[in-house]
């Protein structure tokens, strides 16, 4: 026994971080360039291990009558990552192009779609900007769970105190944006390689990060928004808060006026730091049935407080108006009723209206990994002698396909040129252009679903992610086969009632050879993507130069309802080779 494990000395490797500040300015906006250099003196570094830092402040356009204040965020599934739009790494200073991901945002909402579960979710709401899912801030009336209505413990805006809330609504005190600070694990081929990377053989690396355009960038809470959840939000008690039922007490009469409503304590509405309105909110009351009906006098808040006492019963929410309010809706709203809730209102807000933001103190924290005494001396040697060095790591290519709405035979043609692919994952996202107020609102975009305690469930995060939108089957033709030997059918899923079978083997199959692990399937209706993996097996690939690619999709059972950009990413691997002084990439 005593010869079966020998210890023996280990040369110990140092590791150091260095922060690199972004090198063309201090500030960044919406739809702007940041560059980063990491130079040669670095040597070796782990990039594995490497973050992006950053900071973020939100903010709202000047307060009027025309435009009302309200609390906004980032995607709530991606948080800071959203900002991003494309990434481009080269050599030096842009030598050779190492890699570059078009669609950033799009790719990484679908890997932290997928590769998720609570401790995830909940580590990127610490470290990455996302919001997490909060009880505090809970539905109480069987709507779904989401990571979107949480008011209570949002990073992005002030928590408010459980006293009265008073204000003009030309001003926003009471919920002052907060700065977000983010550290980032940049999702490309290079930032998730742990090998090390040899940046003193190619003068350094250069990253150019491209920023979303502003208007994709904010999100509305789903306890507010008229198109996503409606049972979540607020709901409508009676105008004087007695828990007296009857008609006459309480009751917002047809045609009847109020500058005063008050709501229950249904969705944990039980005190002002958890009710998801501000003062200066543009709201109105809309049925909670689904039928549409909605008060049209829009009405501005001016004061929300939580009220007790003899007269009220149980405590409540008692929420006043700049105007009178006016029930238009058709029919009474008997006291206590819960026929209705309290919806943020856009009608009356102007087109124009553009949130803003302010990127700022962007700094890329570099692993720098000391190699032992001799080492960087012995590999140089190597080198001047004719030495090659072949750096593998994965990387992705987006092959972007338009399709119009009216194509219900359609035939996507791939032109791939990777000589080591591994897999192929199609995202059809909705390609209508819609404005900021459109963003925000969420009721011309797509319908994710209509469960029955939702009422209506339309996307917050159009462009961004997968739409089925009636698909009824598709296939891959490739190499002059087709794959699967069959077609595979998602009618299921575009019918928004259950999950088709083959489309989950696939679909987990292409995952993970694209280094995806598929831990969740929950967002496979909010995120819809066609998967196919070209080759199984830890390392195995598929030459796909010179092969016809051919994605054939059939929507044959019912309209399309949008147009669609297909964002088909190409998983495979990439070699840098280094030799006699030069630097190449093989795709």
């Amino acid at each position: 026994m005593s010869n079966f494990f020998t210890s023996s000395d280990k040369i110990q490797v140092g590791q150091t971080d260095v922060s690199i500040p972004a090198e063309n300015g201090l500030n960044y906006n919406p739809g702007g360039k940041i560059d980063l250099y990491v130079p040669p003196t670095s040597k070796f570094v782990d990039l594995s291990q490497s973050r992006l830092q950053m900071k973020v402040k939100l903010s709202l356009p000047t307060i009027t009558a025309n435009s009302g204040a309200l609390r906004l965020q980032l995607d709530d599934k991606l948080g800071l990552h959203s900002l991003i739009r494309s990434i481009r790494i080269f050599t030096g200073r842009k030598t050779a192009l190492l890699e570059e991901i078009e669609g950033y945002d799009i790719l990484t909402a679908l890997r932290f779609d997928y590769e998720t579960n609570d401790n995830i979710k909940k580590k990127r709401a610490l470290t990455e900007g996302s919001t997490a899912y909060d009880p505090a801030s809970r539905g109480t009336l069987g709507t779904t769970k989401t990571d979107l209505g949480n008011c209570f413990s949002n990073p992005y805006f002030t928590k408010l105190d459980n006293t009265t809330q008073t204000a003009s609504f030309t001003k926003f005190p009471a919920n002052d944006f907060e700065e977000v600070k983010a550290e980032l694990h940049l999702n490309t081929g290079l930032f998730r390689n742990e090998a090390v990377f040899p940046a003193l053989l190619t003068d350094g690396i250069f990253i150019e990060i491209l920023l979303q355009e502003k208007k994709k960038l904010f999100r509305k809470l789903d306890s507010v928004n008229e198109f996503r959840r409606l049972r979540l939000n607020p709901v409508y008690h009676s105008i004087n808060g007695s828990d007296n039922a009857s008609k006459t007490t309480g009751s917002f009469v047809q045609a009847a006026t109020s500058n005063v409503l008050f709501f229950t304590r249904d969705n944990n509405q039980t005190s002002v730091p958890t009710f998801p309105f501000v003062v200066g909110q543009k709201v109105n009351l809309k049925a909670s049935d689904g039928n549409n009906a909605s008060i049209s006098s829009t009405q501005t808040i001016t004061q929300i407080e939580q009220v007790t006492g003899a007269a009220f019963g149980t405590s409540k929410t008692k929420v006043t108006f700049a105007g009178n309010m006016t029930n238009d809706l058709g029919y009474d709203l008997i006291g206590a009723s819960g026929t209705a809730v309290l919806v943020d209102d856009t009608t009356g807000v102007a087109t124009t209206y553009e949130p803003n933001l302010v990127i700022s103190d962007v700094n890329l924290i570099v692993k720098q990994i000391q190699v032992p005494d001799g080492y960087e001396q012995s590999m140089m040697t190597m080198m001047n002698e004719g030495g090659t060095i072949n750096y593998d790591y994965r990387s992705f290519t987006n092959y972007r396909y338009s399709q119009l709405s009216g194509d219900n035979v359609a035939n996507v043609r791939l032109p791939l040129i990777e000589s080591r692919a591994m897999s192929i994952l199609c995202i059809p996202t909705d390609a209508t252009n819609y404005s900021t107020k459109e963003f925000l609102e969420c009721g011309t975009t797509y319908n994710e679903d209509n469960a029955p305690n939702d009422t209506i469930n339309n996307s917050a995060r159009s462009g961004l992610v997968g739409i089925s939108d009636n698909l009824q089957e598709y296939q891959f033709i490739y190499d002059g086969k087709i794959n699967p030997s069959r077609k595979v059918d998602v009618s299921k899923i575009s019918a928004k009632n259950s999950i088709s079978q083959q489309w989950c083997i696939e679909a987990e199959k292409a995952l993970a050879m694209s280094d995806i692990e598929p831990l969740s399937f929950l967002q496979f209706r909010s995120n819809f993507f066609i998967g196919r993996a070209l080759a199984l097996g830890k390392n195995a690939v598929y030459d796909a130069r010179g092969k016809d690619f051919n994605l054939q999709l059939e929507y044959t059972g019912a309209d399309q309802t949008k147009n669609k950009l297909w964002n088909n990413y190409v998983s495979h691997l990439r070699r840098l080779v280094i030799r006699n002084g030069s630097i190449a990439v093989q795709v």
